[in-house]
């Protein structure tokens, strides 16, 4: 597995390369095709102890770069280039079912259950036509209510409604290129991550710890039931 150092030490380049202009642009593009092969492990891990959700990644949505434009006019505004990157690398990422929802019986089939009663596996929606409109009737909410707090651009339900529990907003990322925050996001598991040092955090630090040292499911994180479970998933991943 990547060792919690070394996806700190990741955490730190990052975060030291932000103001090169043409660096980080580059590992970030290098961090996501990782990412994507990581993913692709897990798929087979999770195969193996039976997880409902058979494909981690969402592939890349047709016309996603008309989307893309649309909604860049529509806003007004520049979505942040690192999840305009991922789309366009690995599309999205789901690690739970939010159709039926068959990723809830299954921790619950295991006694397995988030600190905060959600798993909060993670998920970043690809570019399709129904985040499009979402994004876009959220922008028009926003300037309806003339909200003097600065939009965000969703990529995510939060822990709650990943589950089909009631909850709050979705996370999403403040304006940004590379290392945006991820905002209305917190680490709900039974423990903290020891990768993350600061309150927050930004995407690409997010998707590290949670992926890496989470093995998906930051929600579970520290219950001794799923503590072997995410050690078979995190062995030998390739730090990103």
């Amino acid at each position: 597995m990547a060792t919690i150092s070394e996806i700190i030490r990741c955490h730190q380049e990052f975060a030291a390369a932000q103001n090169t202009v043409d660096l980080l642009p580059r590992k970030v593009d290098l961090a996501l095709q990782t990412c994507r092969a990581a993913l692709v492990t897990l798929e087979y891990r999770l195969a193996d102890i039976d997880y409902p959700v058979k494909s981690l990644i969402l592939d890349p949505d047709q016309g996603q770069a008309d989307r893309m434009a649309q909604l860049e006019a529509h806003t007004r505004r520049t979505i942040p280039a690192v999840l305009k990157q991922l789309w366009d690398v690995i599309g999205g990422i789901s690690f739970i079912d939010l159709d039926d929802y068959t990723h809830v019986d299954f921790w619950d089939g295991l006694e397995i259950t988030g600190a905060k009663e959600f798993c909060d596996g993670v998920c970043v929606e690809n570019c399709s036509p129904k985040l499009l409109e979402y994004i876009m009737d959220d922008f028009d909410a926003h300037q309806e209510d003339d909200a003097e707090s600065e939009f965000i651009f969703t990529f995510a339900p939060d822990g709650y409604h990943k589950d089909d529990i009631s909850g709050g907003p979705p996370y999403g990322l403040n304006a940004g290129e590379w290392l945006p925050l991820v905002c209305n996001f917190e680490w709900t598991g039974y423990r903290r991550p020891e990768s993350v040092n600061s309150m927050s955090t930004d995407f690409m630090g997010y998707l590290r710890t949670a992926i890496l040292e989470c093995g998906g499911f930051p929600g579970l994180l520290g219950h001794p039931k799923f503590e072997p479970i995410r050690m078979r998933l995190v062995e030998g991943l390739p730090a990103f």
